[in-house]
């Protein structure tokens, strides 16, 4: 077991050396590309960032029933740190690839080239549209 995946707490956990593919998972599974821990934990080897694994990782197994990714401050409290942290390494992974910005307020999702996550039924997890009615005045 490489140090990156030492990072997943959780059992349900498949790693793949490039994009996680569906079919090979079973449901209520996470996939990850431990390929992309392997490159940010290259990118970032300063000291004062070796955070950086740990947030995404903490992010891959945060992504909710919604298939948006849950809140800073829970992040915070599992990670041990504050939520400024988390929220900027949310946005240096957005302006990297590996989230989506759903919205300017702090919404994210997980890019599927680093993990995907199956329901109970076998379905991938995806972002439900968010645009809403257009109220007309």
């Amino acid at each position: 077991m490489s140090d990156e995946e030492t990072l997943f707490e959780t059992k349900n956990v498949k790693f793949f050396e490039g994009p996680p593919q569906s079919k090979d998972l079973i449901p209520d599974h996470l996939g990850v590309n431990i390929d992309l821990f392997r490159q940010v934990k290259e990118h970032y080897n300063k000291a004062k960032e070796n955070i950086a694994c740990r947030v995404l990782a903490d992010i891959c197994q945060d992504i909710q029933d919604t298939g948006f990714i849950g809140r800073m401050d829970d992040s915070a409290e599992r990670l041990s740190t504050t939520t400024v942290t988390i929220q900027r390494w949310r946005s240096r992974f957005a302006d990297a690839g590996l989230l989506k910005r759903q919205n300017r307020n702090g919404l994210y999702s997980v890019d599927p080239k680093v993990a995907i996550r199956l329901d109970a039924k076998g379905d991938i997890i995806k972002p439900a549209n968010e645009r809403k009615a257009v109220f007309k005045f």
